[in-house]
């Protein structure tokens, strides 16, 4: 299989089957990822359509040397906040601000009971996982999904969130935290 450099440098002479091959490569994940932001399928589609465009529009951009999947999911990211800004989905006021910004040590401390990672790969909880995130926030829900679904490191998804990499783990604790518990209550009920 074609590495994305090599993809790249293609993009970048001019050869449009080479970017098809990128966007087919990564059209579900960025989907996806959207989704967490944007909620409708529709809209997701719209808005995974808007980061490819832009994507291929910025491409001469791209630095040899960078890692193109972190800069593709800040592309997408990026493009999901401003299509909500845009529709007014929800108000800013509401999302975390500066506190979550602060290095906060209890957050991490290791939990004793931790949700093991292969409860994301595993099929028949995807439902149960899915409606255990619904109430996080959408940059709380991305982090796990970047995390666990695209493995992608905390410096990596520090860099797409543009947020200290305490505070991504800090959202990743939590976020775990949150969804263990939602999911311990539904089997003791």
């Amino acid at each position: 299989m074609t590495s994305d450099e090599e993809l790249i440098k293609k993009v970048k002479t001019g050869d449009d089957m080479a970017f098809q091959e990128l966007m087919s490569r990564y059209t579900k994940h960025i989907f996806n990822f959207i989704l967490q932001y944007v909620k409708s399928r529709e809209e997701a589609e719209d808005v995974s359509q808007d980061t490819f465009f832009k994507t291929w529009k910025y491409m001469k951009r791209f630095k040899d040397g960078m890692k193109f999947k972190p800069w593709l999911f800040t592309i997408a990211r990026n493009t999901a906040l401003d299509y909500i800004k845009k529709k007014k989905a929800i108000t800013f006021s509401s999302m975390e601000s500066d506190e979550d910004d602060n290095f906060n040590f209890a957050d991490t401390l290791s939990d004793n009971d931790p949700l093991p990672p292969e409860l994301f790969a595993r099929k028949e909880l995807a439902n149960e996982l899915s409606e255990a995130m619904t109430d996080l926030h959408p940059d709380h829900k991305s982090v796990l999904m970047m995390h666990y679904h695209e493995d992608m490191t905390f410096e990596e998804i520090s860099e797409i969130m543009k947020k200290p990499m305490n505070t991504v783990k800090s959202w990743h604790h939590r976020s775990l935290s949150k969804v263990k518990t939602k999911l311990l209550h539904r089997k003791s009920s």
